[in-house]
C-alpha cells in the first residue's frame, strides 16, 4: 500500500474536499472540422495519459493533493493532441468509507490559461469499483471517448506486490494486500476489495505503452513477470511508497510534455522528491525482459534452493518498513551462495530488464547498501503459508524457485 505518513508522524486527519468539487459540466472536446481529427466524433489523439485513481479509503486527502499538484505542471491545451483523462474514485473524508460517492472520468486541460476539468462519465455510488469487470469498462470508456495512438496508465492507491488478496489475515500477519483498495464500512471494522496482479490484468482491455505504479511495492519480479504483456514498459518502486506519492506537478509534462514519454525523468522526479531526508526506492523495467532474466534464473536457483533453509532474513538486503516480505532480487542470489560466475548471465539480463533505478541512503532508517531495482520475495519458513502460495506464482512457476 502507499505508505500512510500520518500513522509515522500523526493521526489527525486531512480536511480535503473531494476531487469531484467543482468540476465544469462535460463540454465537447473540440471541434469535429479540424482536418488533422479522426476518429470517434472527428477526434484523434495522439497521446492520451489515464490518471487512475482508486482512493475511496484513507489515501484520499493524499490523492485529492495530487489532483492540485497536476494543476501547477504542464497541461494539455483543449485542441492538443494529446489528452489527460483521470479517474477518480474518492471518499468524502478519509476516515469516512460509509457516505458512498459517484466514481467519475474526467479530462484536464487548458483553455485560455485556465485548467478546466470536464467530467465525461459518472457511475453507480453502488458499484464495487475493484472489480476487474469495472476497471474495464472504466477503460474501455475512455478509449473510446478518446481514441489514441498511443496509452499510458499512471496509477495510484494501495499495493502490496504480489501477496494475494484472499490470503488468510490470521495465518501470519495482519496485511493490506494485492492492488488497489475500496474500503466499505466502518473505520476498523470495514471489508476491503482489492484486485489480485492476474485480475488487474484481465481488468486492462488493450495493451499500453506504458505504467507507472505509484503504489507500494509493485517493483517485484514476480508482478512485473506477471505483467510482461500488459505494457512495454513500467516504473515501479521495489519498496513501499510515501503517501504523498509520485512528483505530480512535473508528471504530467514527463508524459505529454515531449516527443516521447519521459520515464526515466519520472523516476527522477520521484527520487529527487525524497533525496534530501526522504526516502524512495524507483525502477524503470523493459517488460519485454523479464522473460530472459527468467531463464537466467533457472541453474540459479536449482543450485541454490536448498539453501534457503539457512538463509539469515537479517542479513538480506531489505526495502520494508510495515511488512517483512521484499528483499532485494540479486542480494537474494548472493545470501544463497550464487557464485560471480553464476551470477553473470543474471546481471546482463538484469542490465537489459532494469533501465533505470534510483533509492535514497535510507529508507524510514532501514540502510540501503546494495540496490538492483527489482525485489523478490524470500520464501522462508517464518512464512510457511504464504510461501505454499507462493508456488503458484507465475514467475515461480517459470523459475521453479520454490518446489
Amino acid at each position: 500500500m502507499k505508505l500512510r505518513l500520518a500513522l509515522l508522524f500523526s493521526l489527525a486527519a486531512l480536511a480535503l474536499s473531494s476531487c469531484t468539487k467543482g468540476l465544469e459540466p462535460f463540454v465537447n472536446n473540440g471541434p469535429s472540422d479540424r482536418a488533422e481529427r479522426k476518429g470517434t466524433a472527428g477526434l484523434h489523439f495522439e497521446d492520451v495519459v489515464i490518471l487512475y485513481s482508486e482512493g475511496y479509503n484513507d489515501l484520499t486527502g493524499y490523492l485529492n493533493t495530487n489532483f492540485d499538484q497536476l494543476d501547477e505542471g504542464y497541461i494539455p491545451g483543449r485542441y492538443d493532441n494529446k489528452a489527460l483523462v483521470v479517474y477518480s474514485h474518492a471518499a468524502v473524508d478519509r476516515w469516512d468509507w460509509k457516505t458512498k460517492t459517484e466514481p467519475v472520468v474526467f479530462r484536464v486541460y487548458k483553455q485560455y490559461d485556465k485548467v478546466v476539468r470536464d467530467t465525461v462519465f459518472t457511475y453507480s455510488s453502488e458499484a464495487i469499483t475493484m472489480a476487474p469487470d469495472f476497471m474495464s469498462q472504466v477503460m474501455t470508456d475512455i478509449k473510446d471517448k478518446y481514441p489514441s495512438d498511443s496509452y499510458g496508465l499512471v496509477y495510484t492507491s494501495h499495493g502490496m506486490g504480489w501477496i494475494p488478496k484472499d490470503y488468510s489475515k490470521s495465518e501470519e500477519l495482519n496485511v493490506v494486500k494485492s492492488v488497489g483498495a475500496q474500503y466499505d464500512g466502518e473505520y476498523k471494522s470495514h471489508q476491503i476489495y482489492q484486485l489480485d496482479l492476474d485480475e488487474f490484468a484481465a481488468a486492462l482491455p488493450y495493451h499500453l505503452d506504458y505504467i507507472v505504479m505509484d503504489a507500494c511495492l509493485m517493483g517485484g519480479v514476480e508482478v512485473v513477470y506477471e505483467w510482461r504483456d500488459l505494457c512495454d514498459y513500467m516504473v515501479a518502486s521495489p519498496g513501499e511508497v510515501l503517501a504523498d506519492g509520485f512528483d505530480y506537478i512535473n508528471l504530467s509534462r514527463r508524459l505529454l510534455g515531449g516527443d516521447e514519454p519521459d520515464l526515466v525523468g519520472v523516476c527522477d522526479d520521484f527520487y529527487n522528491m525524497n533525496v534530501n531526508g526522504g526516502d524512495a526506492t524507483v525502477a524503470l523495467y523493459d517488460c519485454s525482459k523479464i522473460e530472459a532474466l527468467a531463464q537466467a534464473c533457472i541453474p540459479v536457483f536449482e543450485a541454490h534452493r536448498d539453501n534457503l533453509a539457512t538463509i539469515k532474513i537479517s542479513e538480506v538486503q531489505s526495502f520494508n518498513f510495515s511488512y517483512s516480505y521484499h528483499y532485494d532480487f540479486r542480494d537474494i542470489l548472493v545470501k544463497l551462495g550464487a557464485t560471480d560466475e553464476e551470477l553473470k548471465p543474471i546481471d546482463a539480463a538484469l542490465s537489459e530488464l532494469v533501465l533505470h533505478k534510483k533509492a535514497t541512503e535510507y529508507f524510514l532508517n532501514n540502510k540501503i547498501v546494495t540496490y538492483s531495482g527489482l525485489s523478490m520475495f524470500l520464501p522462508v519458513s517464518r512464512w510457511k503459508s504464504l510461501t505454499q502460495r507462493y508456488k503458484s506464482t507465475s514467475w515461480n512457476i517459470a523459475t521453479g524457485f520454490v518446489k
